[in-house]
């Protein structure tokens, strides 16, 4: 029984599961709080109200774009566990001051869009930390395990987030639901604080190091090449795949005639097969290169995307959500877990602070234009643009396999 425990990942990782467990809990809370933000903007009676949600929107995603630079040296230059700790205590006062604003009738909608502005910067800060502290908190061989689980955190949020700040809104209100996304931080931040980094390396100090501490934005990929194309890659993938999210409910209305119930039942297929494909993404070797599994993920996942623009039927179109989902987890893992590897220790709070500013970026383009798009031409095209898009950016990702191979022959014979 002990030989099967030691065996477990979980159980081997103590520390690393406080971490995980804390944010699932503040990412959740994160979700709830979006929610009631939102639902607050179009209860106050404003006319045009769409348009201050899409702001809102907006502002969450900017401060990741806007201050990339900033939050890359930040994380660079400090400590990992004392960053999460505290974002989450800071996110957690911002969160708990609305939310008493609002029970007071005091909430002013400039004041929730800075706090909306306030709370995604911290955010912002806190997504790439995560990535950096993995290599601080397990072990090496326990590295794609860990992602695999950090990977599933925004899937299990959005999707716990979305159900329970649903519930909460009709049962505490806005105001009750955002102390209870406020409670979720504090969680967070004391998990976190009783967990121990002891993987944490220290700062080398040699010329090289020191040289890499200054870079900021692409001058740190000067020596990764191929990183850069894969970054950029990541970019326009998003810009195809977020839209669903604003695609999903105007299909399920216009093509399917479907309700509410539907609209739940299909981004549930889409966030369960989101799950499962990053909870599984370790047990799956399929490709030595990890660039060239991640190709053929992004054709499923494209096929996945473009099917409801052929076959209108909500079984079919579940299915194809799931398995979109999964193709898209097992995708996530596998790069994040091959930046782990390559990226060297002292740039990985800039690498993924550059990161995730590149996904961020296309997420208001991408629904504008495409919710645009649906005003043009009928969701099902709507769908097979999508479809089609991904499935270029997997050939493009395939000829990106290819430079990999090559590089790694030419290694091998010592040209360089």
């Amino acid at each position: 029984m002990n030989k099967v425990l030691k065996k477990n990942f979980l159980y081997r990782n103590p520390n690393f599961v406080l971490l995980w467990v804390g944010q699932i809990l503040s990412q959740s809370g994160g979700r709830m709080y979006q929610m009631a933000m939102i639902w607050w903007i179009l209860s106050i009676g404003l006319e045009g109200s769409g348009k201050y949600v899409g702001l809102f929107m907006v502002m969450a995603a900017l401060p990741s774009i806007l201050l990339v630079k900033k939050i890359g040296n930040t994380i660079d230059n400090g400590n990992s566990k004392r960053i999460l700790v505290t974002c989450d205590v800071l996110a957690a006062s911002i969160v708990g001051l609305v939310g008493l604003l609002v029970f007071k009738n005091w909430l002013a909608l400039p004041f929730a869009f800075v706090a909306g502005f306030v709370a995604a910067t911290l955010q912002a800060h806190i997504d790439p930390t995560l990535n950096r502290a993995i290599q601080e908190i397990v072990p090496p061989e326990d590295v794609e395990g860990a992602v695999s689980l950090l990977a599933s955190t925004q899937s299990m949020a959005n999707f716990t987030g979305a159900v329970a700040g649903a519930v909460l809104i009709d049962r505490m209100g806005i105001y009750g639901t955002a102390w209870m996304a406020a409670m979720g931080y504090v969680i967070s931040s004391i998990a976190t604080g009783i967990s121990q980094f002891k993987y944490r390396e220290i700062p080398s100090d040699d010329p090289e190091s020191v040289k890499k501490s200054q870079l900021s934005g692409w001058s740190i990929l000067t020596d990764y090449p191929l990183l850069k194309r894969i970054l950029i890659g990541f970019g326009l993938i998003n810009f195809f795949a977020t839209p669903t999210l604003v695609v999903l409910p105007i299909y399920t209305k216009k093509t399917l005639m479907g309700s509410a119930s539907t609209l739940g039942t299909l981004e549930a297929s889409l966030w369960i097969g989101l799950l499962l494909g990053a909870l599984g993404a370790k047990y799956i070797h399929w490709f030595e290169s990890r660039i060239k599994l991640g190709a053929f993920c992004l054709v499923i996942f494209g096929l996945g995307l473009g099917v409801p623009g052929l076959v209108t039927n909500v079984p079919v179109y579940m299915v194809a959500l799931f398995v979109a989902g999964a193709a898209l987890g097992v995708n996530n893992v596998k790069f994040i877990s091959y930046f782990q590897e390559v990226v060297a220790p002292e740039l990985k709070g800039r690498f993924f602070a550059l990161m995730q500013a590149l996904i961020g970026f296309t997420f208001p383009i991408a629904y504008f234009l495409f919710g645009w798009l649906t005003d043009l031409v009928d969701p099902p095209t709507v769908c097979l643009i999508q479809g089609f898009g991904v499935i270029a950016l997997a050939i493009y990702f395939a000829s990106l396999a290819r430079e990999e191979s090559q590089t790694s022959g030419l290694q091998a014979v010592g040209v360089s």
